[in-house]
């Protein structure tokens, strides 16, 4: 039934056509002779003339076109027809040698009936089609304001104008030359009069064509609508745009780094490529959020090869296919399921693939699941260190980075004072190897990254589309935050600064507090807050208290003064530690402690040789009232 109703579609359209071919001759001839009645020696082409016409058209997949999303392609397809069409009616009029033949002249103003005719028809089919389309089952039209009149926004118009569903409204641009003129029938206003604009055409959504803008100014943007409710979406930025990742149509909505309004980190090439070009490096924990990010950045940088190492089968398994799939280059890649509590695994492998650089980023890292299982959580993180950094120096590994946290500075959790006793195995093991053969140990201490697994932002997202509560500990707890590639690439730009020791603080800029990032993210969805000061508003947020553990501040420096590296995003700490002799024989009593799970011993030994930390935390505040809102 459905290929008939097509099949009838395309009768009445070929139809159409061939009466504008026939309409346009006759219209040529009346022009040219000056009668509306067509001289003799014209019959034939008016007959003729409708046949050639569509016949012409076929070559060009003219009749391919859906009707409904007719775009200036027809345009091109349409002149190329027509003017064989002319070109055939020209070559019957010299062969038929008439007397007195067609005028030269009528085919001139035949080509431009017919072009204007079979363009118009597919014209005014597409508006009433989109019409018919748009208002269909009561569905209003979304109203739609770009925000950026350059080649992204331009793009984009013609992307939506396919849609029958979105309307665009207007444009609007911080060039004033622009201001008054019309981009494909719509007008330019300047950015002053966005807030004008908003409520005149009672606007829906913003979308943002600013790829080339700086994240300064997408956040300067944001704030400006953030009065208005309205949902903001966005093109991707010039460094997706480039890589071929995404393309301006890829619309998103904001994302927490526009909101930072942190710029792109500067990559200097030497220090990314310096320990792993042609060097076989190993990550561990390559499945996780960073270890997946770091192994993503160092396949680019042409290894010799790429070892995975992973604890979780599902996770290695996804980071191999991602990788083998994404790569062209020859790396080869190899996964190994193992734990890196297990030093004998660790050594092997690292003398199997004589390995040059490792990333150890394998750990456990979620602040409440590892105050509830101390021991596990102390075994992977410390003890997996120490097995994996011994392993390192017995293989003659030439550089070791641990990816550390903030929180390993005067920690108040497990995770943290495991983080922290970690960065002290490796400093001591450095001190006390040969310095003419000894492997390079750093470590890079950074922040919160943003859409980790469990972290705050992709909860408060599910939280939003469900329509809320989101839940907040407290309003005054405060995160660094930085994106996932921007922490990896300095954590690998990092480990090419190390001298053997050293503690990397990298610029996490200013702390922010999550009340503001769950506010804004709930503000940029179209919605409002409700509290006290606004009843009525869209969702609620939630203050659940401070869970065992958390820190309403955190820190990256414990003690001593930043030194600058050759990077500006890093920095270097001088931070005592304590020397292998004594670090050793703590070690030790700690692995005892953890083969008999004794809880209370290890969290003792922690206590007493991590600098701030005091044991377990039982502070739990459960505020109810929503402060004032504030930006981010």
């Amino acid at each position: 039934m459905q290929l008939n109703v097509r099949r009838r579609e395309q009768i009445a359209i070929t139809a159409l056509d061939a009466g504008v071919f026939a309409a346009a001759f006759w219209m040529a001839v009346a022009i040219r002779y000056g009668t509306l009645t067509p001289p003799p020696a014209t019959v034939w082409a008016l007959v003729v003339a409708p046949l050639v016409g569509v016949l012409c058209l076929l070559p060009f997949r003219f009749y391919h076109e859906v009707l409904r999303y007719v775009g200036p392609n027809v345009l091109y397809r349409c002149g190329m027809g027509v003017s064989l069409t002319t070109l055939v009616l020209l070559s019957i009029s010299f062969l038929r040698g008439d007397q007195p033949s067609i005028s030269r002249l009528v085919f001139l103003p035949f080509w431009m009936g017919s072009v204007l005719g079979l363009t118009g028809i597919r014209l005014a089919g597409k508006f009433i089609l989109q019409r018919a389309f748009g208002g269909r089952a009561g569905l209003e039209k979304r109203r739609v304001l770009i925000y950026g009149a350059g080649q992204a926004g331009v793009g984009l118009s013609s992307m939506l104008g396919q849609d029958g569903s979105i309307l665009v409204q207007c444009f609007v641009d911080d060039d004033r030359r622009l201001t008054g003129r019309d981009i494909r029938g719509i007008r330019v206003r300047h950015s002053e009069s966005i807030g004008k604009l908003l409520k005149k055409y009672d606007i829906n959504t913003v979308m943002l064509a600013l790829p080339s803008a700086s994240r300064k100014r997408r956040r300067e943007v944001i704030e400006q609508l953030q009065d208005f409710k309205v949902e903001i979406l966005t093109v991707p930025d010039m460094q997706e745009l480039d890589s071929g990742l995404a393309t301006f149509t890829d619309l998103r909505p904001i994302n927490i780094a526009d909101l930072l309004g942190r710029e792109s980190v500067t990559t200097d090439s030497s220090l990314l490529w310096s320990k792993i070009k042609g060097r076989v490096v190993l990550v561990t924990g390559a499945g996780g959020t960073i270890g997946s990010e770091l192994c993503r950045q160092i396949g680019e940088c042409a290894p010799a090869r790429l070892i995975l190492v992973d604890n979780s089968e599902f996770n290695l398994y996804q980071i191999e296919a991602e990788l083998r799939a994404a790569q062209s280059s020859g790396v080869t890649i190899v996964p190994i399921l193992g734990d890196v509590c297990n030093g004998l695994q660790m050594r092997q492998v690292m003398t199997q693939y004589m390995v040059d650089t490792v990333y150890h980023a394998a750990a456990y890292k979620h602040v409440p699941i590892v105050e509830d299982n101390a021991i596990v959580g102390v075994a992977n993180n410390v003890l997996g260190t120490l097995r994996t950094a011994e392993a390192a120096r017995d293989a003659q590994v030439r550089d070791f980075v641990l990816v550390s946290t903030d929180k390993a500075v005067r920690p108040t959790s497990v995770m943290g004072a495991s983080k922290r006793m970690a960065e002290l195995v490796l400093q001591a093991i450095h001190e006390d190897s040969d310095p003419d053969t000894r492997t390079q140990f750093c470590m890079v201490r950074f922040g919160n990254v943003l859409g980790s697994s469990g972290s705050a932002v992709p909860k408060f997202a599910e939280q939003i589309e469900a329509g809320g509560p989101v839940t907040v500990t407290h309003p005054e707890v405060t995160r660094f935050f930085m994106t996932i590639h921007e922490a990896a690439n300095l954590v690998i730009q990092a480990g090419s600064l190390a001298q053997g020791g050293d503690v990397f603080v990298l610029d996490m800029g200013q702390p922010v507090r999550i009340i503001d990032l769950a506010t804004r993210m709930i503000e940029l969805s179209g919605s409002t807050v409700r509290s006290e000061t606004n009843p009525t508003g869209d969702i609620e947020i939630k203050f659940t208290g401070l869970r065992p553990g958390e820190k309403l501040y955190e820190e990256l420096l414990i003690d001593g003064d930043l030194e600058a590296t050759d990077h500006p995003k890093v920095m270097r700490s001088a931070e005592s530690f304590l020397l292998w002799a004594d670090l050793s024989k703590i070690l030790q009593r700690l692995e005892a402690a953890i083969d008999r799970r004794d809880e209370e011993t290890v969290l003792q030994i922690l206590q007493q040789n991590v600098a701030g930390y005091r044991g377990r935390s039982t502070i739990s505040t459960n505020p109810t009232t929503l402060p004032d809102k504030r930006s981010v």
